[in-house]
């Protein structure tokens, strides 16, 4: 029997590769403004440190385009953080700092050289109205910062102003700053194998740790950390990577196959030991709505065959672990936080309690005694939830519209392989959001508005190659 091809293989078909056939200067130059990140989290001098920091700086706006690749090569780094004299930054706002301000440095460069705006003006405007989520943008910014005025503990006000910059200001800053600046296909497949390499590469250093004993051992199972403080928050930033590689993998052909199957089982192999019932249930969705997608159909009967197999190991093996969580008390934990959450909501339907308010109005005001293991957790375990709560009526506006976006997008050009891959990732992001978080961090945040940049990209493209009228692009 002959398969179906679909229209992500015929595109993939067409190519031999989705990654650079080539390393550049560009591409050193990330490696080094890394290198410098990691050495910066080590803990140096303030003198050492503040010379490095110059040098990355320089390095930036020497080349923005690889400072704009070494964002998403942080992201799985995102806990890790480098102490400059008093002060205690986040290696990914680092480096999402310096890419922003390297591509502004620059315009500002080019307008004072010519000496007039209209050219800078005349390519926002064009750039606007032709990417889609530009209004979802703007609108994020628009009540976000309207949120820091009505927030529900003003004492609390500072935390919010950091939620704020963290994941409304600086994601929204770098996704104009990649589609001002990265103009052709190239700089799309880095951006992607930058975040995914990255994730090979912290996934590896997490297994060899939980192998060598370490991870956090609880309700029977000992859950890989990493570099992140609690297991969750592991596996909510190795997923999407793991559903992407896997996404590009078997919609490619040849080596380049083998080489995003195997980035894929590493990054998943860590999301696994995890042993996050979330990003499992998150992996094995997105796992399926690929071999649906890509007619592979016998692949897909034997997924939900060794599912079903794990399934039940894990029930014999950790019944501690599946069973921990899920009831207190007679009543589901989950469900004690949703509807505390739900009370919360009640009192404030229209504004919500603001950015970052939820832990300092559940636990002294909401919090069911049935839920009280997780009184210390500050957020509701549900996206439409946190959507609501944080900004009223208003989020549930901004994550229906964002879904909308995505799905829009992703089935217009479906010919477009890295919109397909990026769908993917974003609907396994999904899928866990809905028993935990799916946006308020600064890792998640920006994974959203990455793929925001990839699903855009084609738009603000200036090669008239990508003017394709809906057929597979020859640079792919």
């Amino acid at each position: 029997m002959i398969e179906r091809s679909s229209p992500v293989q015929r595109a993939f078909s067409r190519a031999r590769q989705i990654g650079p056939r080539w390393v550049d200067s560009t591409d050193l130059l990330t490696c080094l403004l890394l290198f410098l990140l990691a050495v910066l989290a080590t803990g140096l001098p303030f003198g050492i440190a503040v010379g490095l920091l110059g040098v990355m700086v320089i390095a930036a706006v020497w080349r923005p385009q690889a400072a704009l690749l070494a964002v998403p090569a942080t992201i799985p780094f995102a806990p890790l953080h480098a102490v400059i004299g008093g002060a205690s930054f986040s290696v990914l706002e680092l480096a999402l700092v310096s890419a922003v301000g390297s591509v502004a440095l620059r315009e500002v460069w080019s307008c004072l050289r010519v000496r007039s705006l209209r050219h800078s003006l005349s390519r926002a405007g064009e750039l606007v109205s032709r990417v889609a989520f530009a209004p979802l943008a703007l609108a994020l910014v628009v009540v976000g910062t309207a949120s820091l005025g009505v927030v529900a503990d003003p004492s609390h006000v500072r935390e919010s102003l950091r939620e704020w910059r963290w994941v409304v200001v600086e994601p929204i800053a770098y996704y104009v700053a990649a589609l001002w600046l990265l103009q052709r296909p190239d700089g799309w497949r880095k951006l992607l194998g930058a975040w995914i390499g990255a994730s090979v590469l912290a996934a590896m250093v997490c297994v060899t740790q939980w192998f060598s004993g370490g991870g956090l051992m609880v309700e029977g199972v000992r859950r890989l950390t990493g570099f992140y403080p609690h297991p969750n928050a592991a596996a909510l930033a190795l997923e999407r990577p793991a559903l992407l590689a896997l996404a590009i993998g078997l919609a490619s052909t040849g080596r380049a196959r083998y080489v995003w199957g195997c980035s894929s089982a590493v990054i998943g192999l860590a999301t696994a030991l995890t042993f996050s019932r979330g990003a499992l249930l998150a992996l094995l969705l997105g796992t399926a709505a690929v071999l649906w997608t890509l007619h592979h159909r016998r692949w897909l009967y034997g997924l939900f065959l060794a599912g079903f197999l794990v399934a039940f190991f894990a029930v014999v093996a950790f019944p501690e672990r599946l069973r921990a969580g899920v009831w207190a008390d007679g009543e589901a934990l989950r469900l004690a936080i949703w509807k505390s959450t739900l009370a919360m909501i009640g009192d404030r339907p229209l504004t919500g309690v603001g950015l970052d308010q939820f832990l300092y109005q559940y636990a002294p005001r909401y919090i069911d005694p049935a839920a009280w293991p997780e009184r210390f957790t500050s957020h509701p375990h549900n996206l439409f939830l946190d959507a609501w709560v944080t900004f009223g009526t208003n989020g549930i506006f901004l994550l229906t519209s964002a879904v909308w976006l995505v799905v829009k997008t992703t089935r217009q050009r479906l010919v477009w392989p890295l919109d397909f891959a990026v769908g993917i990732s974003l609907l396994g992001g999904f899928v866990h959001g809905l028993v935990d978080r799916g946006f308020f961090t600064p890792e998640l945040s920006l994974s959203f508005w990455l793929a925001a940049v990839i699903l855009d990209a084609p738009r603000t493209a200036r090669s008239a190659a990508m003017e394709t009228g809906g057929k597979p692009c020859e640079c792919w």
